[in-house]
């Protein structure tokens, strides 16, 4: 019963707040083993409405869904159920039927205690979206490609690990249900320039200048995604003036949750699409009612600091009488002896028979 209620309630989700895009990171990572087609059954239990995950290449040149071109020592064990050495089981080495012997789910994930231990293996791309379709649910498909990688064995070279992934995806899925990300450009500039009808996100973990992102990269793309800690405010402001949308990674706190969708980014990636239930539905509508202690101005919502009211004048607050602002706070107006506030209450004058002299009443 309490799964059909949570069903139902990813349904409405997917109706009502279209608007605002919340993705499972690699399904639902902090609630099951990552990247697998149960991990995603997971995740479609709760309001998301994206599935990201990440995808390699198998030696006979399959699209596998990993996180990593080799078996991870933090969740994977051979069919022995031996702890593997960190990479050095290459996938890219390995057929499709090898790398299936792994077990990745059964080792308990060091940084997420509450994900369920289970036998599980990575998957095919193609098996899992046949198990996911059909559906409404979108597709965020990172290409796990670096230049190293490539150099040392671990991919093939990335037009072609590129063209195998797109030819994969769109026999299963229509170019609207899916975006390519990825943190390796050189992919996403393939990408544009082969198939210019998919949309694109360009990944980022590195320090970056809103400005310079695009001259880097060459064109528009569809989407920024950058490690949400180096994201502000400017930041969303400049890429929407750029048409782009902003979607951050990987938020696993309601608070920082919040903290990002009052910086009116356009969805969040997260490890536990659980936490969405807890976020207020009205914070995240196209045009969301503001929490207590914020007022909307210019299409947003801004925090009223202390000793302020609301207002419709630029910041969209004001200090309240005996206070004057201070870049975003109100501070108490300091009156000098022999000498009162003033009637507006945002200054002070000397009182009768005193003259100001800087500071002062004299």
């Amino acid at each position: 019963m309490l799964r059909l209620l949570l069903i139902l309630i990813s349904c409405y989700s997917l109706i009502t707040f279209a608007a605002f895009d919340w993705q499972g990171h690699r399904g639902a990572r902090g609630l099951y083993p990552e990247n697998t087609i149960n991990g995603m059954k997971e995740a479609i239990n709760f309001p998301i409405t994206t599935l990201e995950l990440d995808v390699v290449i198998s030696k006979d040149n399959e699209v596998v869904v990993s996180h990593e071109p080799w078996m991870s020592e933090e969740i994977c064990l051979d069919s022995k159920g031996k702890t593997v050495k960190d990479r050095a089981v290459n996938l890219y080495t390995l057929t499709y039927e090898e790398i299936k012997t792994y077990d990745c789910g059964t080792k308990q994930h060091p940084r997420f205690p509450q994900q369920k231990k289970t036998r599980e293996f990575k998957p095919l791309l193609r098996d899992l979206i046949s198990a996911i379709e059909p559906s409404k649910y979108k597709y965020n498909i990172e290409i796990k490609s670096t230049p190293e990688d490539e150099k040392s064995g671990f991919q093939p070279e990335y037009k072609q690990f590129t063209n195998l992934v797109i030819a994969q995806i769109t026999k299963f899925l229509p170019v609207d249900r899916f975006t390519i990300q990825s943190f390796d450009w050189r992919v996403l500039k393939h990408v544009h320039e082969m198939y210019p009808q998919i949309a694109l996100g360009a990944l980022r973990e590195t320090k970056y200048k809103a400005k310079d992102v695009l001259k880097e990269l060459g064109f528009t793309p569809a989407v920024f995604s950058p490690d949400w800690e180096m994201l502000t405010s400017k930041d969303v402001k400049f890429f929407h003036s750029k048409k782009i949308l902003v979607i951050p990674w990987t938020v696993n706190t309601t608070k920082e949750m919040e903290k990002l969708i009052f910086m009116r980014v356009d969805g969040i990636i997260t490890d536990y699409p659980n936490l969405i239930m807890e976020i207020p539905q009205k914070i995240y509508l196209l045009e969301p009612e503001c929490l207590a202690n914020f007022n909307r101005f210019e299409g947003r919502c801004v925090k009223i600091p202390k000793h302020a009211r609301a207002s419709t004048n630029n910041p969209g607050w004001v200090c309240n009488g005996g206070y004057m602002q201070k870049r975003n706070s109100c501070v108490k107006i300091k009156i000098p002896k022999n000498a009162r506030l003033s009637d507006d209450g945002k200054t002070w004058v000397c009182n009768e028979d005193f003259k100001r002299y800087r500071y002062t009443c004299r």
